[in-house]
């Protein structure tokens, strides 16, 4: 059976006012006491208040995190102003006009744009710093012990800084140059030094490090200050030996002579020891030829 619209009374508009007119019909036609309809009222009246405090509560509550949101907000675009230097490129609104949500909505674009320029200035910074860990690495010689990347300081990464570490890692850079150079010029020497001691040269030269073998590319060469002072030690000490080397084939040669001339040696016999006797009164500096100074040579 259907219900008619006058029997139903949440059919069409419904407001309190139709609503306590309803109640009251029905108290009418039950005959309730007014005593006990003045309990109700004020039931009403107290469950309505429980609403409003409720939705206050909630309102106030809302109010309150957007407020703290704002906070947050200020707060975080002035660390970044802070942190990255410049105001210059970017437009800061007026965050003291509008409602809350109104101030919210005008930071939200500046703060999203400082903090793309923030990663992007990190990452500037983490590159920089990474590259001057290396070096240092290397010219402390513990460069296969660095791990990770190295912690930014995220409280100032103004332009002025990253200067500043470009400025450090450019120094370091023609740090390491140098030390390449110096670190060449030493095999070189080395080389040349074996050459004519009739040294290995491979075994001499690794033997200080590794990463000095030929076959290794040049910026993958140690540049620490062991290494250096090792080349150093080493390019001594093989000028020592090449000194005593001389000193010692000069001492034969010269004996040598005295005999052939004793004996009225023939020329003939005594071209074939030219490469030795050729060395007679010769400097240090001025034996270079491959061999001259090896051990069985001078025990021949």
């Amino acid at each position: 059976m259907a219900v008619t619209e006058a029997e139903n009374p949440l059919v069409g508009e419904i407001t309190c006012g139709s609503l306590l007119q309803k109640l009251q019909e029905i108290w009418d036609e039950v005959g309730e006491s007014d005593e006990e309809r003045d309990k109700m009222l004020l039931q009403i009246e107290q469950e309505c208040l429980d609403v409003y405090k409720r939705k206050v509560e909630q309102a106030a509550k809302s109010r309150a995190q957007l407020l703290q949101a704002l906070s947050d907000a200020k707060l975080e675009l002035s660390t970044l102003l802070s942190a990255l230097g410049d105001k210059s490129f970017i437009s800061i609104p007026e965050t003291t006009l509008g409602t809350i949500n109104e101030q919210l909505a005008a930071i939200a674009p500046a703060l999203e744009q400082l903090l793309k320029q923030k990663e992007e200035r990190v990452k500037e910074f983490s590159d920089i710093q990474s590259q001057i860990q290396k070096i240092c690495g290397e010219i402390a010689g513990n460069a296969s012990e660095q791990t990770g990347a190295p912690a930014v300081d995220e409280s100032d990464l103004s332009l002025k800084k990253l200067n500043e570490y470009q400025v450090k890692l450019q120094e370091l850079q023609k740090e390491k140059s140098d030390r390449l150079h110096k670190v060449l010029e030493f095999v070189s020497t080395v080389h040349d030094l074996c050459a004519v001691l009739g040294m290995d040269f491979f075994s001499t030269v690794t033997e200080v490090h590794p990463s000095l073998d030929d076959t290794i590319g040049v910026q993958s060469k140690s540049i620490s200050n062991d290494t250096l002072l090792r080349l150093a030690e080493t390019v001594s000490a093989l000028n020592e030996d090449k000194k005593q080397r001389l000193h010692k084939l000069q001492e034969l040669a010269t004996q040598l002579i005295d005999l052939w001339n004793l004996m009225d040696t023939p020329e003939e016999e005594r071209i074939l020891f030219d490469h030795v006797t050729c060395h007679t009164s010769a400097s240090v500096d001025g034996v270079t030829v491959p061999g001259a100074l090896a051990l069985d040579l001078i025990e021949q």
